[in-house]
């Protein structure tokens, strides 16, 4: 048996039952009182705040929660980390003594690229943090936050949060289940507003590659009081709109002009999104797009739309059956300041069959191991996939896809890093890896390539309008 096959052979004994039934119980008083912020095994997010037992993890201190010296609000992201010496190299000639800390698609990337895939694996730095309120109301749901009861209905069970009973946090902060991790993934915290120009790539088997560029929006309505929240039907229906996401064609510029917006609801995780195509001069409802095995926009058929940050919520049913969530230690990619430097372009960046290792910084870190099955009711390209969500932030670090015939597909890993204008720590672009065709398709969220055309970092600040959700806004802003 091969050190891959052996690997999900003992995740799959480990990982255990499925979650077949809805668990309504909320955590018990005494659970919930070892989530804290000082003095707890729990950190508000849920997290142990301990070190590992061979002190190779260190405790969670808080995180970077102010800025290191040098930053500037605007500019880009000082490395606080940068006289950090990696402790070793994991290459394909030694990454069998670290296999059982080693992910299953780590192990396949070093098999399938064995003389240019390898890992520096450096200190580990807790630096995950989010704002004071995020950890207060995160502590206070986990005895109170709540799915819908009743149920909308068979496969809604977990599409529907009580929003009477939870508060702008983690929902669980101790799940019971898969499906209660998974939403707290599909809502961790990206601060309330985003505007960004993101440039990504398709890459082909050899390397070369083409560049998408676009202008995201999002308002994260979760996170918004009531006063902060836009008002109107769009924002208002369905218990609330959780988040609402738009994303405007830059290049190449066949699709210059494109742009799509929408939002999902607390109460239906189904994206309801409306296209603009500056071709027809029309705007068109979309159920396609955020939808499970829809093609990502712009990624030329190399990702699924549900791949997104690394499997959050999509659709108003639930396709895939969870098993328990298991803290598990793998190593992952983190703190990757130094592959956000605006230093490097693309060219820099991009490499046959998966990013420059030289660019790269892999950590030990506790993450929240799934395995999704898809229910036998239902068609998917990838019908059985494991999904990695790191303990600090419920960010996604990392997942692999298989396919029909349950060969290793596809390959996902997340780039993190703690931002500082608003304290959260999230991706800074991703790669999915095509182990059989051996292509690459990116998000657009490496901004540093924009740097020496203009670009910038993402503002969190200036809110976008409210109109780039609404289909009347498309219309708008649309270029005619």
């Amino acid at each position: 048996m091969t050190t891959l096959k052996l690997n999900l052979a003992v995740m799959g004994v480990v990982l255990g039952l499925w979650s077949a039934m809805p668990v309504w119980a909320l955590v018990s008083p005494e659970q919930a009182a070892e989530l804290g912020l000082q003095g707890t095994r729990l950190t508000p997010m849920g997290a142990v705040r301990a070190g590992n037992a061979d002190g190779t993890i260190p405790p969670w201190e808080g995180g970077i929660s102010t800025p290191p010296a040098g930053y500037e609000i605007g500019g880009w992201y000082v490395d606080p980390y940068a006289d950090d010496k990696p402790l070793f190299t994991i290459t394909a000639q030694n990454y069998q003594q670290y296999a059982d800390r080693l992910l299953p698609g780590s192990i396949a990337l070093f098999q399938k690229y064995p003389d240019t895939f390898t890992m520096p694996v450096f200190p580990s730095r807790r630096s995950a943090a989010v704002p004071q309120w995020h950890y207060e109301n995160s502590i206070w749901n986990a005895t109170h936050t709540q799915h819908c009861d009743p149920s909308p209905g068979p496969d809604r069970e977990y599409r529907c949060l009580d929003t009477s009973s939870y508060r702008p946090g983690v929902a669980f902060p101790i799940p019971n289940n898969g499906a209660e991790a998974v939403y707290n993934h599909g809502m961790y915290f990206f601060g309330k507003s985003h505007v960004w120009r993101g440039y990504a790539f398709n890459a082909f088997a050899d390397g070369n590659y083409a560049e998408t560029v676009k202008v995201d929006r999002s308002l994260l309505l979760q996170y918004m009081t009531p006063e902060e929240k836009p008002k109107g039907e769009v924002f208002t229906r369905n218990g609330g709109a959780m988040w609402c996401f738009s994303a405007e064609d830059l290049q190449p510029p066949r699709n210059a002009g494109t742009m799509f917006g929408g939002c999902n609801y607390f109460e239906s995780q189904d994206f309801d999104a409306y296209l603009y195509i500056p071709g027809q001069r029309r705007v068109r409802k979309a159920p396609e797009i955020g939808f499970y095995d829809s093609p990502g926009t712009g990624s030329d058929g190399l990702r699924t739309a549900d791949s997104r940050t690394m499997f959050g919520m999509t659709g108003d049913e639930e396709w895939y059956e969870y098993s328990e969530p298991v803290r598990k230690e793998y190593f992952i990619a983190y703190n990757s300041y130094k592959l956000a430097s605006p230093e490097y372009d693309f060219k820099d960046i991009v490499r046959a069959g998966h990013l420059n290792s030289d660019l790269m910084r892999y950590e030990l870190h506790r993450v929240w191991a799934i395995e999704m099955k898809l229910k036998p009711k239902y068609r998917h390209l990838s019908p059985h996939r494991f999904v990695y969500y790191d303990e600090d932030s419920w960010a996604g670090t990392a997942a692999e896809m298989y396919d029909a015939k349950g060969d290793l597909w596809r390959v996902l890993e997340s780039y993190s890093l703690q931002f500082y204008d608003v304290p959260m720590l999230t991706f800074w672009g991703d790669n999915n890896m095509d182990l059989i065709n051996g292509r690459q398709s990116s998000v657009n969220a490496f901004f540093n390539v924009g740097a020496k055309r203009g670009g910038g970092p993402p503002d969190f600040v200036n809110r976008p309008d409210p109109d780039y959700f609404t289909p009347a806004g498309l219309r708008k802003h649309g270029i005619r």
